[in-house]
Protein backbone atom coordinates (compact mmCIF):
# COMPACT_ATOMS: atom_id res chain seq x y z
CA UNK A 1 0.00 0.00 0.00
CA UNK A 2 1.13 3.46 -1.08
CA UNK A 3 1.00 6.74 1.43
CA UNK A 4 1.26 10.04 0.47
CA UNK A 5 4.09 11.36 1.09
CA UNK A 6 3.02 14.97 1.67
CA UNK A 7 0.42 16.76 3.01
CA UNK A 8 0.31 18.48 -0.59
CA UNK A 9 0.00 15.25 -2.17
CA UNK A 10 -2.93 14.19 0.53
CA UNK A 11 -5.18 17.27 -0.60
CA UNK A 12 -4.99 16.38 -3.92
CA UNK A 13 -6.38 13.15 -3.48
CA UNK A 14 -8.94 14.15 -1.32
CA UNK A 15 -9.87 17.26 -4.18
CA UNK A 16 -10.25 14.29 -6.71
CA UNK A 17 -12.49 11.61 -4.76
CA UNK A 18 -14.66 14.43 -3.93
CA UNK A 19 -14.92 15.27 -7.45
CA UNK A 20 -15.54 11.94 -8.76
CA UNK A 21 -18.01 11.46 -6.03
CA UNK A 22 -20.06 14.67 -7.12
CA UNK A 23 -19.81 13.69 -10.58
CA UNK A 24 -21.11 10.32 -10.52
CA UNK A 25 -23.17 10.84 -7.74
CA UNK A 26 -25.60 13.65 -9.97
CA UNK A 27 -27.42 11.34 -11.77
CA UNK A 28 -28.80 9.43 -9.11
CA UNK A 29 -29.58 12.82 -6.73
CA UNK A 30 -31.36 14.00 -9.73
CA UNK A 31 -33.61 11.15 -9.71
CA UNK A 32 -34.42 11.34 -5.92
CA UNK A 33 -36.85 13.97 -5.05
CA UNK A 34 -40.71 14.42 -3.84
CA UNK A 35 -43.08 14.55 -6.69
CA UNK A 36 -46.86 15.39 -6.06
CA UNK A 37 -48.91 14.16 -9.15
CA UNK A 38 -52.44 15.85 -8.91
CA UNK A 39 -55.46 14.64 -11.44
CA UNK A 40 -58.55 16.33 -12.35
CA UNK A 41 -60.33 19.45 -12.11
CA UNK A 42 -58.74 22.66 -13.99
CA UNK A 43 -55.54 24.14 -14.11
CA UNK A 44 -56.76 26.93 -11.74
CA UNK A 45 -57.61 24.56 -9.24
CA UNK A 46 -55.03 22.49 -9.72
CA UNK A 47 -51.77 24.77 -9.56
CA UNK A 48 -53.59 25.98 -5.83
CA UNK A 49 -54.39 22.81 -4.24
CA UNK A 50 -50.77 22.84 -4.86
CA UNK A 51 -49.75 25.63 -3.42
CA UNK A 52 -51.82 25.00 -0.39
CA UNK A 53 -49.60 21.66 0.43
CA UNK A 54 -47.61 21.97 3.29
CA UNK A 55 -46.01 18.74 2.29
CA UNK A 56 -44.73 20.06 -0.80
CA UNK A 57 -42.12 21.81 1.60
CA UNK A 58 -40.73 18.17 2.90
CA UNK A 59 -37.43 16.77 2.00
CA UNK A 60 -37.00 12.64 0.82
CA UNK A 61 -35.36 12.46 3.83
CA UNK A 62 -38.70 13.15 6.21
CA UNK A 63 -39.90 10.41 8.41
CA UNK A 64 -42.84 8.56 7.42
CA UNK A 65 -44.89 9.47 10.63
CA UNK A 66 -44.70 13.07 9.97
CA UNK A 67 -45.69 12.85 6.15
CA UNK A 68 -48.77 10.88 7.05
CA UNK A 69 -49.24 13.43 9.91
CA UNK A 70 -48.79 16.34 7.35
CA UNK A 71 -50.95 14.57 4.92
CA UNK A 72 -54.12 14.85 7.56
CA UNK A 73 -53.12 18.38 7.43
CA UNK A 74 -53.16 18.18 3.67
CA UNK A 75 -56.45 17.15 3.33
CA UNK A 76 -58.01 20.80 4.89
CA UNK A 77 -55.77 22.33 3.19
CA UNK A 78 -56.98 20.65 0.04
CA UNK A 79 -60.11 21.99 0.75
CA UNK A 80 -59.15 25.33 1.47
CA UNK A 81 -57.94 25.54 -1.81
CA UNK A 82 -60.42 24.63 -3.42
CA UNK A 83 -63.29 26.71 -1.88
CA UNK A 84 -60.76 29.48 -2.21
CA UNK A 85 -61.56 29.30 -5.99
CA UNK A 86 -65.12 28.30 -5.62
CA UNK A 87 -65.00 24.59 -5.46
CA UNK A 88 -67.59 23.18 -1.88
CA UNK A 89 -68.24 20.12 -3.27
CA UNK A 90 -64.85 18.64 -3.98
CA UNK A 91 -63.90 15.29 -3.41
CA UNK A 92 -60.70 13.73 -3.53
CA UNK A 93 -58.30 10.84 -2.54
CA UNK A 94 -54.29 10.57 -2.27
CA UNK A 95 -51.91 8.11 -1.95
CA UNK A 96 -48.44 8.33 -0.40
CA UNK A 97 -45.77 5.78 -1.84
CA UNK A 98 -42.25 5.60 -1.66
CA UNK A 99 -40.19 5.33 -5.02
CA UNK A 100 -36.49 5.57 -5.54
CA UNK A 101 -35.87 6.30 -1.88
CA UNK A 102 -38.15 8.86 -1.92
CA UNK A 103 -41.53 9.82 -1.39
CA UNK A 104 -44.34 10.27 -4.10
CA UNK A 105 -47.72 12.02 -3.40
CA UNK A 106 -50.39 11.25 -6.08
CA UNK A 107 -54.29 13.43 -5.56
CA UNK A 108 -57.21 13.11 -7.41
CA UNK A 109 -59.02 15.23 -7.70
CA UNK A 110 -63.16 15.70 -7.96
CA UNK A 111 -64.15 19.36 -7.97
CA UNK A 112 -68.04 19.29 -8.36
CA UNK A 113 -69.93 22.39 -9.62
CA UNK A 114 -68.27 25.52 -8.22
CA UNK A 115 -70.56 28.26 -6.07
CA UNK A 116 -71.60 31.30 -8.07
CA UNK A 117 -72.02 34.74 -7.00
CA UNK A 118 -75.69 35.97 -6.89
CA UNK A 119 -75.64 39.11 -4.35
CA UNK A 120 -72.90 41.82 -3.85
CA UNK A 121 -73.48 44.26 -1.49
CA UNK A 122 -71.52 47.07 -0.88
CA UNK A 123 -72.13 50.09 1.52
CA UNK A 124 -70.17 52.90 1.97
CA UNK A 125 -70.89 54.59 5.23
CA UNK A 126 -69.56 58.24 6.71
CA UNK A 127 -68.18 61.09 4.15
CA UNK A 128 -67.32 58.88 1.83
CA UNK A 129 -70.98 57.74 0.87
CA UNK A 130 -70.50 61.00 -1.09
CA UNK A 131 -67.46 60.51 -3.17
CA UNK A 132 -67.54 60.24 -6.85
CA UNK A 133 -64.00 57.69 -6.61
CA UNK A 134 -66.04 55.50 -3.75
CA UNK A 135 -69.60 55.61 -6.86
CA UNK A 136 -66.92 54.18 -9.62
CA UNK A 137 -65.75 51.36 -7.05
CA UNK A 138 -69.29 50.70 -6.03
CA UNK A 139 -70.41 50.54 -10.45
CA UNK A 140 -67.78 48.21 -10.95
CA UNK A 141 -66.32 46.62 -8.25
CA UNK A 142 -64.60 43.71 -10.75
CA UNK A 143 -67.16 40.88 -9.27
CA UNK A 144 -70.25 40.70 -10.62
CA UNK A 145 -73.84 38.60 -9.84
CA UNK A 146 -72.61 35.87 -11.93
CA UNK A 147 -69.30 35.30 -11.76
CA UNK A 148 -68.00 32.46 -10.18
CA UNK A 149 -66.90 32.82 -6.52
CA UNK A 150 -63.17 33.18 -5.98
CA UNK A 151 -62.27 34.02 -2.75
CA UNK A 152 -58.73 36.01 -3.88
CA UNK A 153 -60.99 38.57 -6.00
CA UNK A 154 -63.42 39.42 -2.52
CA UNK A 155 -59.75 39.70 -0.90
CA UNK A 156 -58.64 42.12 -3.70
CA UNK A 157 -62.01 43.87 -3.74
CA UNK A 158 -61.44 44.60 0.16
CA UNK A 159 -58.13 45.99 -0.54
CA UNK A 160 -59.01 48.41 -3.39
CA UNK A 161 -61.62 49.80 -0.79
CA UNK A 162 -59.12 50.00 2.16
CA UNK A 163 -56.60 51.44 -0.51
CA UNK A 164 -59.25 54.16 -2.06
CA UNK A 165 -59.95 55.19 1.37
CA UNK A 166 -56.20 55.97 2.08
CA UNK A 167 -55.31 57.87 -1.01
CA UNK A 168 -58.44 60.43 -0.36
CA UNK A 169 -57.96 61.34 2.78
CA UNK A 170 -60.20 58.96 5.30
CA UNK A 171 -57.62 57.71 7.52
CA UNK A 172 -60.46 56.50 10.24
CA UNK A 173 -61.82 54.38 7.74
CA UNK A 174 -63.07 50.75 8.58
CA UNK A 175 -64.90 47.78 7.97
CA UNK A 176 -68.09 47.66 9.94
CA UNK A 177 -68.54 44.09 7.97
CA UNK A 178 -67.06 41.94 5.42
CA UNK A 179 -68.77 38.81 5.14
CA UNK A 180 -69.29 35.59 2.26
CA UNK A 181 -72.55 33.74 2.93
CA UNK A 182 -72.37 30.24 1.18
CA UNK A 183 -75.01 28.27 0.29
CA UNK A 184 -73.53 24.96 -0.47
CA UNK A 185 -76.75 22.92 -1.37
CA UNK A 186 -77.90 25.73 -3.82
CA UNK A 187 -74.19 26.48 -4.65
CA UNK A 188 -75.33 29.74 -4.29
CA UNK A 189 -72.75 33.19 -2.62
CA UNK A 190 -73.75 36.36 -1.12
CA UNK A 191 -71.23 39.20 -0.66
CA UNK A 192 -71.74 42.09 2.05
CA UNK A 193 -69.20 44.66 2.20
CA UNK A 194 -69.79 47.67 4.97
CA UNK A 195 -67.34 50.59 5.37
CA UNK A 196 -67.24 53.51 7.60
CA UNK A 197 -64.80 56.33 6.22
CA UNK A 198 -65.71 58.75 9.00
CA UNK A 199 -63.92 62.54 8.01
CA UNK A 200 -62.27 63.19 5.00
CA UNK A 201 -58.66 64.98 6.25
CA UNK A 202 -57.38 68.23 4.64
CA UNK A 203 -54.51 69.15 3.45
CA UNK A 204 -52.57 71.00 6.42
CA UNK A 205 -49.39 72.94 6.40
CA UNK A 206 -46.90 72.44 3.20
CA UNK A 207 -43.96 72.88 4.05
CA UNK A 208 -40.87 73.39 1.35
CA UNK A 209 -37.16 72.12 1.71
CA UNK A 210 -35.26 73.61 -1.30
CA UNK A 211 -32.33 75.89 -1.69
CA UNK A 212 -32.18 77.90 -5.48
CA UNK A 213 -35.35 79.51 -5.94
CA UNK A 214 -37.49 81.88 -4.59
CA UNK A 215 -40.58 80.30 -2.86
CA UNK A 216 -43.42 82.62 -4.28
CA UNK A 217 -42.05 80.93 -8.15
CA UNK A 218 -42.12 77.35 -6.43
CA UNK A 219 -45.83 78.11 -5.66
CA UNK A 220 -46.51 78.64 -8.63
CA UNK A 221 -46.41 74.77 -9.62
CA UNK A 222 -48.31 73.70 -6.44
CA UNK A 223 -51.89 72.04 -7.55
CA UNK A 224 -53.07 72.25 -4.20
CA UNK A 225 -53.36 74.19 -1.02
CA UNK A 226 -54.03 74.02 3.01
CA UNK A 227 -57.92 73.62 3.07
CA UNK A 228 -57.92 71.45 0.10
CA UNK A 229 -59.51 67.50 0.19
CA UNK A 230 -56.03 64.94 1.07
CA UNK A 231 -55.71 63.51 -2.51
CA UNK A 232 -52.48 61.05 -2.95
CA UNK A 233 -53.29 61.51 -6.44
CA UNK A 234 -52.47 65.07 -6.74
CA UNK A 235 -49.27 64.89 -4.70
CA UNK A 236 -47.88 62.06 -7.23
CA UNK A 237 -48.77 64.63 -9.91
CA UNK A 238 -47.24 67.80 -7.88
CA UNK A 239 -43.97 65.41 -7.37
CA UNK A 240 -44.08 65.03 -11.74
CA UNK A 241 -44.43 68.89 -12.19
CA UNK A 242 -41.31 69.38 -9.81
CA UNK A 243 -39.69 66.76 -11.87
CA UNK A 244 -40.48 68.25 -15.17
CA UNK A 245 -39.09 71.54 -14.43
CA UNK A 246 -35.89 71.24 -15.36
CA UNK A 247 -34.45 72.53 -12.35
CA UNK A 248 -34.54 69.64 -9.98
CA UNK A 249 -32.93 66.26 -9.79
CA UNK A 250 -35.35 64.67 -7.19
CA UNK A 251 -38.80 65.61 -6.19
CA UNK A 252 -40.95 64.66 -3.39
CA UNK A 253 -43.79 65.64 -1.72
CA UNK A 254 -45.16 63.25 0.48
CA UNK A 255 -48.08 63.46 3.33
CA UNK A 256 -46.86 63.38 7.38
CA UNK A 257 -49.13 60.44 8.51
CA UNK A 258 -47.06 59.99 11.38
CA UNK A 259 -48.34 63.21 13.07
CA UNK A 260 -52.28 63.50 12.32
CA UNK A 261 -54.00 66.14 13.69
CA UNK A 262 -57.65 68.34 13.47
CA UNK A 263 -58.59 65.98 10.38
CA UNK A 264 -55.49 67.85 8.51
CA UNK A 265 -52.26 66.60 7.31
CA UNK A 266 -49.13 68.15 6.75
CA UNK A 267 -47.62 67.53 2.89
CA UNK A 268 -43.53 67.85 2.52
CA UNK A 269 -42.37 68.90 -0.29
CA UNK A 270 -38.26 68.47 -0.77
CA UNK A 271 -36.72 69.48 -3.72
CA UNK A 272 -32.75 68.69 -4.95
CA UNK A 273 -31.63 70.63 -7.41
CA UNK A 274 -30.33 69.72 -10.81
CA UNK A 275 -26.76 71.35 -11.89
CA UNK A 276 -27.16 75.13 -12.89
CA UNK A 277 -24.62 74.37 -16.13
CA UNK A 278 -24.96 72.35 -18.66
CA UNK A 279 -22.74 71.23 -21.68
CA UNK A 280 -23.59 68.50 -24.47
CA UNK A 281 -21.85 67.48 -27.37
CA UNK A 282 -23.08 65.38 -29.68
CA UNK A 283 -22.67 63.69 -33.48
CA UNK A 284 -24.65 62.53 -36.16
CA UNK A 285 -24.63 61.31 -39.84
CA UNK A 286 -26.77 61.60 -42.78
CA UNK A 287 -27.11 61.01 -46.79
CA UNK A 288 -29.02 64.52 -46.94
CA UNK A 289 -26.65 66.80 -45.05
CA UNK A 290 -23.45 64.57 -44.33
CA UNK A 291 -21.87 64.28 -40.91
CA UNK A 292 -23.54 66.47 -38.17
CA UNK A 293 -22.07 68.07 -34.96
CA UNK A 294 -24.07 69.21 -32.35
CA UNK A 295 -23.19 71.39 -29.52
CA UNK A 296 -25.05 72.69 -26.51
CA UNK A 297 -25.29 74.85 -23.48
CA UNK A 298 -27.88 75.34 -21.28
CA UNK A 299 -28.28 77.47 -17.60
CA UNK A 300 -31.06 76.16 -15.79
CA UNK A 301 -31.76 79.00 -13.54
CA UNK A 302 -30.11 82.51 -13.81
CA UNK A 303 -32.30 83.66 -11.42
CA UNK A 304 -34.39 82.60 -8.32
CA UNK A 305 -37.55 83.57 -10.70
CA UNK A 306 -36.54 80.39 -13.11
CA UNK A 307 -35.45 82.21 -16.21
CA UNK A 308 -33.28 80.01 -17.86
CA UNK A 309 -30.88 80.00 -21.22
CA UNK A 310 -30.20 77.61 -23.83
CA UNK A 311 -27.54 77.81 -26.88
CA UNK A 312 -27.39 75.44 -29.20
CA UNK A 313 -25.04 75.09 -32.44
CA UNK A 314 -24.92 72.52 -35.62
CA UNK A 315 -22.74 71.94 -38.06
CA UNK A 316 -22.74 69.54 -41.60
CA UNK A 317 -21.59 69.81 -45.09
CA UNK A 318 -24.83 71.60 -46.34
CA UNK A 319 -26.04 73.15 -43.32
CA UNK A 320 -25.27 75.05 -40.15
CA UNK A 321 -28.00 76.33 -37.24
CA UNK A 322 -27.37 78.65 -34.35
CA UNK A 323 -29.64 79.89 -32.12
CA UNK A 324 -29.47 81.36 -28.44
CA UNK A 325 -32.96 81.38 -25.92
CA UNK A 326 -34.26 83.07 -23.07
CA UNK A 327 -36.89 81.53 -21.69
CA UNK A 328 -39.27 82.81 -19.03
CA UNK A 329 -41.52 80.53 -16.76
CA UNK A 330 -44.96 81.73 -16.62
CA UNK A 331 -48.35 80.90 -14.50
CA UNK A 332 -47.66 77.23 -14.54
CA UNK A 333 -43.95 77.03 -15.03
CA UNK A 334 -43.69 73.56 -16.38
CA UNK A 335 -46.83 73.89 -19.32
CA UNK A 336 -46.61 77.50 -19.84
CA UNK A 337 -43.71 79.73 -21.08
CA UNK A 338 -42.69 82.87 -22.75
CA UNK A 339 -39.30 82.32 -24.77
CA UNK A 340 -37.32 84.81 -26.50
CA UNK A 341 -34.76 83.83 -29.42
CA UNK A 342 -32.05 84.58 -31.86
CA UNK A 343 -30.24 82.48 -34.65
CA UNK A 344 -29.24 81.59 -37.91
CA UNK A 345 -29.61 79.09 -40.55
CA UNK A 346 -27.58 78.67 -43.55
CA UNK A 347 -27.88 76.17 -46.10
CA UNK A 348 -26.08 75.73 -49.51
CA UNK A 349 -27.94 72.44 -51.72
CA UNK A 350 -27.46 71.62 -55.32
CA UNK A 351 -30.86 73.72 -55.84
CA UNK A 352 -30.78 76.73 -53.91
CA UNK A 353 -29.05 78.76 -51.39
CA UNK A 354 -30.44 80.96 -47.98
CA UNK A 355 -29.07 82.52 -45.53
CA UNK A 356 -31.40 83.61 -42.78
CA UNK A 357 -31.41 85.42 -39.28
CA UNK A 358 -34.36 85.27 -37.18
CA UNK A 359 -34.94 87.36 -34.39
CA UNK A 360 -38.24 85.96 -32.32
CA UNK A 361 -40.88 85.94 -29.42
CA UNK A 362 -43.05 82.75 -28.68
CA UNK A 363 -45.93 82.00 -26.06
CA UNK A 364 -46.23 78.23 -25.60
CA UNK A 365 -48.87 76.56 -23.37
CA UNK A 366 -49.45 73.20 -22.87
CA UNK A 367 -53.09 72.58 -22.80
CA UNK A 368 -55.39 70.75 -20.62
CA UNK A 369 -56.35 68.15 -23.61
CA UNK A 370 -52.60 67.46 -23.78
CA UNK A 371 -52.09 69.54 -27.26
CA UNK A 372 -48.93 71.74 -27.32
CA UNK A 373 -49.95 75.21 -28.30
CA UNK A 374 -47.28 78.03 -29.36
CA UNK A 375 -47.56 81.70 -30.92
CA UNK A 376 -44.70 83.56 -32.05
CA UNK A 377 -43.62 86.22 -34.46
CA UNK A 378 -40.72 86.26 -36.33
CA UNK A 379 -38.51 89.11 -37.60
CA UNK A 380 -36.38 87.43 -40.42
CA UNK A 381 -33.78 88.47 -42.83
CA UNK A 382 -33.02 85.98 -45.53
CA UNK A 383 -30.46 86.13 -48.66
CA UNK A 384 -31.46 83.75 -51.52
CA UNK A 385 -30.22 82.63 -54.60
CA UNK A 386 -33.13 81.06 -57.01
CA UNK A 387 -31.62 79.54 -60.19
CA UNK A 388 -29.46 82.18 -61.19
CA UNK A 389 -31.56 85.35 -59.37
CA UNK A 390 -30.28 86.47 -55.76
CA UNK A 391 -32.19 88.59 -53.56
CA UNK A 392 -32.85 89.73 -50.23
CA UNK A 393 -36.05 89.65 -48.35
CA UNK A 394 -37.36 91.04 -44.92
CA UNK A 395 -40.37 89.08 -43.41
CA UNK A 396 -42.33 89.83 -40.25
CA UNK A 397 -44.24 86.22 -39.47
CA UNK A 398 -46.54 85.81 -36.94
CA UNK A 399 -47.52 82.10 -36.71
CA UNK A 400 -49.72 79.32 -34.60
CA UNK A 401 -49.13 75.94 -34.13
CA UNK A 402 -50.19 73.12 -32.53
CA UNK A 403 -48.96 69.36 -31.71
CA UNK A 404 -49.46 66.62 -30.46
CA UNK A 405 -47.49 62.91 -29.73
CA UNK A 406 -48.98 59.94 -28.23
CA UNK A 407 -47.31 56.70 -28.15
CA UNK A 408 -47.34 53.45 -26.12
CA UNK A 409 -44.48 54.34 -23.76
CA UNK A 410 -41.81 53.03 -25.82
CA UNK A 411 -39.92 56.21 -27.20
CA UNK A 412 -37.09 53.59 -28.92
CA UNK A 413 -39.53 51.71 -30.70
CA UNK A 414 -43.30 51.94 -30.59
CA UNK A 415 -45.51 49.35 -31.51
CA UNK A 416 -48.73 52.15 -31.76
CA UNK A 417 -48.90 55.54 -31.65
CA UNK A 418 -49.28 58.68 -33.63
CA UNK A 419 -48.42 62.25 -33.87
CA UNK A 420 -49.59 65.67 -35.15
CA UNK A 421 -47.95 69.24 -36.00
CA UNK A 422 -50.16 71.77 -37.89
CA UNK A 423 -48.54 75.36 -38.16
CA UNK A 424 -50.75 78.40 -39.87
CA UNK A 425 -48.23 81.56 -40.07
CA UNK A 426 -48.38 84.29 -42.60
CA UNK A 427 -46.55 87.61 -43.41
CA UNK A 428 -48.50 90.49 -44.73
CA UNK A 429 -46.84 93.75 -46.30
CA UNK A 430 -48.91 95.72 -44.13
CA UNK A 431 -46.85 95.41 -41.02
CA UNK A 432 -43.68 95.46 -43.11
CA UNK A 433 -42.82 92.47 -44.81
CA UNK A 434 -41.33 92.90 -48.35
CA UNK A 435 -43.83 89.96 -49.49
CA UNK A 436 -47.25 88.91 -48.70
CA UNK A 437 -48.27 85.25 -47.85
CA UNK A 438 -50.33 82.84 -45.73
CA UNK A 439 -48.62 79.41 -44.86
CA UNK A 440 -50.38 76.24 -43.74
CA UNK A 441 -48.13 73.01 -43.31
CA UNK A 442 -48.90 69.93 -41.74
CA UNK A 443 -47.16 66.53 -40.49
CA UNK A 444 -48.70 63.42 -39.34
CA UNK A 445 -47.56 60.45 -38.37
CA UNK A 446 -49.04 56.94 -37.75
CA UNK A 447 -47.82 53.38 -36.16
CA UNK A 448 -49.82 50.29 -36.27
CA UNK A 449 -48.68 47.04 -35.08
CA UNK A 450 -49.71 44.29 -37.97
CA UNK A 451 -48.45 40.81 -37.26
CA UNK A 452 -45.25 40.55 -35.92
CA UNK A 453 -43.99 43.87 -37.09
CA UNK A 454 -45.43 47.49 -37.36
CA UNK A 455 -47.21 49.62 -40.30
CA UNK A 456 -45.83 53.11 -40.66
CA UNK A 457 -47.91 55.87 -42.45
CA UNK A 458 -46.91 59.01 -43.05
CA UNK A 459 -47.82 62.41 -44.80
CA UNK A 460 -47.13 66.11 -45.17
CA UNK A 461 -48.99 68.48 -46.81
CA UNK A 462 -48.06 72.40 -47.42
CA UNK A 463 -50.53 74.86 -48.65
CA UNK A 464 -48.73 78.49 -50.22
CA UNK A 465 -51.29 81.53 -50.77
CA UNK A 466 -48.76 84.02 -52.34
CA UNK A 467 -49.06 87.16 -54.79
CA UNK A 468 -45.23 87.20 -55.59
CA UNK A 469 -43.87 83.86 -55.61
CA UNK A 470 -40.55 84.91 -56.90
CA UNK A 471 -39.96 87.53 -54.28
CA UNK A 472 -40.80 84.05 -51.54
CA UNK A 473 -37.35 83.72 -50.02
CA UNK A 474 -36.12 79.87 -49.75
CA UNK A 475 -36.98 79.01 -46.41
CA UNK A 476 -40.49 79.01 -46.91
CA UNK A 477 -40.54 77.44 -50.28
CA UNK A 478 -41.60 73.45 -50.44
CA UNK A 479 -39.27 70.84 -51.87
CA UNK A 480 -39.21 67.05 -52.41
CA UNK A 481 -36.84 63.99 -51.52
CA UNK A 482 -34.83 63.21 -49.10
CA UNK A 483 -35.24 60.72 -46.17
CA UNK A 484 -37.71 62.44 -44.82
CA UNK A 485 -39.76 62.97 -47.45
CA UNK A 486 -39.78 61.29 -50.63
CA UNK A 487 -36.46 58.17 -50.39
CA UNK A 488 -35.12 57.53 -53.66
CA UNK A 489 -34.60 60.99 -54.55
CA UNK A 490 -31.67 63.30 -53.54
CA UNK A 491 -32.55 66.14 -50.95
CA UNK A 492 -34.79 68.52 -52.15
CA UNK A 493 -34.23 67.54 -56.01
CA UNK A 494 -37.89 67.48 -56.23
CA UNK A 495 -40.62 70.56 -57.61
CA UNK A 496 -41.11 72.89 -60.19
CA UNK A 497 -38.00 74.19 -62.27
CA UNK A 498 -36.85 77.43 -63.76
CA UNK A 499 -33.77 78.04 -66.52
CA UNK A 500 -30.91 79.54 -64.83
CA UNK A 501 -29.41 81.29 -67.63
CA UNK A 502 -26.17 80.99 -66.77
CA UNK A 503 -25.74 77.57 -66.83
CA UNK A 504 -28.87 77.12 -69.16
CA UNK A 505 -30.42 74.41 -67.17
CA UNK A 506 -33.66 74.03 -65.60
CA UNK A 507 -33.00 73.97 -61.77
CA UNK A 508 -35.61 73.15 -59.10
CA UNK A 509 -36.67 76.45 -57.35
CA UNK A 510 -39.23 74.91 -54.99
CA UNK A 511 -42.77 75.16 -55.12
CA UNK A 512 -45.91 77.01 -53.28
CA UNK A 513 -47.29 73.54 -52.12
CA UNK A 514 -46.43 69.80 -51.37
CA UNK A 515 -47.85 66.94 -50.71
CA UNK A 516 -46.13 63.20 -50.22
CA UNK A 517 -47.15 60.27 -47.89
CA UNK A 518 -45.27 57.37 -47.06
CA UNK A 519 -46.38 53.55 -46.29
CA UNK A 520 -43.61 51.05 -44.42
CA UNK A 521 -43.73 47.58 -42.79
CA UNK A 522 -40.86 46.85 -40.18
CA UNK A 523 -40.31 43.40 -39.10
CA UNK A 524 -39.03 43.11 -35.91
CA UNK A 525 -36.58 40.13 -36.33
CA UNK A 526 -34.34 40.20 -33.31
CA UNK A 527 -34.98 42.42 -30.63
CA UNK A 528 -32.51 44.79 -31.56
CA UNK A 529 -32.72 44.90 -35.00
CA UNK A 530 -35.77 45.20 -37.83
CA UNK A 531 -35.97 45.12 -41.55
CA UNK A 532 -38.28 47.32 -43.52
CA UNK A 533 -39.75 48.25 -46.82
CA UNK A 534 -41.97 50.75 -47.72
CA UNK A 535 -42.84 52.79 -50.79
CA UNK A 536 -43.05 56.98 -50.75
CA UNK A 537 -44.78 59.23 -52.95
CA UNK A 538 -45.54 62.73 -53.71
CA UNK A 539 -43.59 66.24 -54.87
CA UNK A 540 -43.89 69.73 -54.65
CA UNK A 541 -45.84 72.42 -56.67
CA UNK A 542 -46.97 75.63 -57.58
CA UNK A 543 -50.82 74.38 -57.61
CA UNK A 544 -52.78 71.50 -57.02
CA UNK A 545 -51.95 69.40 -60.73
CA UNK A 546 -49.02 67.24 -58.41
CA UNK A 547 -46.28 65.75 -60.99
CA UNK A 548 -46.16 62.64 -58.35
CA UNK A 549 -42.85 61.06 -58.02
CA UNK A 550 -42.85 57.75 -56.42
CA UNK A 551 -39.72 55.81 -54.93
CA UNK A 552 -39.65 52.08 -53.22
CA UNK A 553 -37.09 50.35 -51.35
CA UNK A 554 -35.91 48.11 -48.55
CA UNK A 555 -34.41 49.76 -45.39
CA UNK A 556 -32.12 47.83 -42.36
CA UNK A 557 -33.06 49.57 -38.53
CA UNK A 558 -30.82 49.47 -35.37
CA UNK A 559 -32.93 50.24 -32.68
CA UNK A 560 -30.89 52.48 -30.40
CA UNK A 561 -32.23 54.57 -26.85
CA UNK A 562 -32.69 57.15 -28.62
CA UNK A 563 -34.45 55.75 -31.58
CA UNK A 564 -33.98 53.84 -34.92
CA UNK A 565 -31.02 54.29 -36.69
CA UNK A 566 -31.86 54.13 -40.21
CA UNK A 567 -30.33 52.53 -43.42
CA UNK A 568 -32.66 52.48 -46.88
CA UNK A 569 -31.78 51.61 -50.32
CA UNK A 570 -34.25 53.31 -52.73
CA UNK A 571 -34.73 53.55 -56.21
CA UNK A 572 -36.64 56.57 -57.26
CA UNK A 573 -38.84 54.88 -60.39
CA UNK A 574 -39.96 58.13 -61.99
CA UNK A 575 -37.63 60.64 -63.98
CA UNK A 576 -36.58 63.47 -61.80
CA UNK A 577 -36.98 65.98 -64.65
CA UNK A 578 -37.23 67.22 -68.25
CA UNK A 579 -34.00 68.41 -69.72
CA UNK A 580 -36.40 71.15 -71.60
CA UNK A 581 -33.34 71.92 -74.01
CA UNK A 582 -33.10 68.17 -75.54
CA UNK A 583 -36.54 66.95 -74.56
CA UNK A 584 -34.44 64.11 -72.23
CA UNK A 585 -36.05 62.01 -69.11
CA UNK A 586 -33.33 62.70 -66.52
CA UNK A 587 -33.87 59.24 -64.23
CA UNK A 588 -33.80 59.18 -61.19
CA UNK A 589 -32.09 55.67 -60.07
CA UNK A 590 -30.62 54.31 -56.62
CA UNK A 591 -30.30 56.57 -53.79
CA UNK A 592 -28.72 55.21 -50.48
CA UNK A 593 -30.18 57.34 -46.96
CA UNK A 594 -28.97 57.37 -43.36
CA UNK A 595 -31.08 58.88 -40.89
CA UNK A 596 -31.47 58.48 -37.05
CA UNK A 597 -33.78 59.38 -34.10
CA UNK A 598 -37.40 58.93 -33.38
CA UNK A 599 -40.22 57.88 -35.49
CA UNK A 600 -42.67 60.37 -33.53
Amino acid sequence: MLLPTSRKQLIHIVQTCLLAVLFFGLPVWADTSPAITINGGSETLRDNVRQYLTIAEEPCSAPEWRLKSLLVDGETEIEQAAQAVGYYQIKFTTKLTQERECWQLTIQLTPGEQVKVTDIKIVINGEGANDRAFKQLQENPEIHVGDTLNHGLYENLKNRITNLASTRGYFDGRFEATRITVNTIENTAAIELVYETEMRYRIGEIRMQHNILDEKFLGRFLNIKTGDYYDADKLLELKTLYNASNYFAVATAAPDIQHLHDHTIDVDVQLEERKRYAWSVGAGAATDTGPRLLLGFEDRYINDAGHSVTADFSTSNIKKTGEVAYSIPMARPTYEFVKIYTGFDKEDTDTSYSSKNTFGVSYTNYLKSRWLQTYAVNLENESSRIADEDFQSHLLIPSVTLSRTKTDGDLAYPLTGWSVMAKLSGSPKSIGSDVSFEQFYLRAKYIYPLSKGRLLLRTELGLTEVGDKDRLPVSVRYFGGGSNSVRGYDYKSLGPTELNKKTEKYEVVGGNNLLTTSLEYDYQFKPSWAAAAFVDVGNAADDFNWDVKRGVGLGLRFISPIGPIRLDVAYGLDPTSVDKTNGINKAAGWNFNISMGPDL
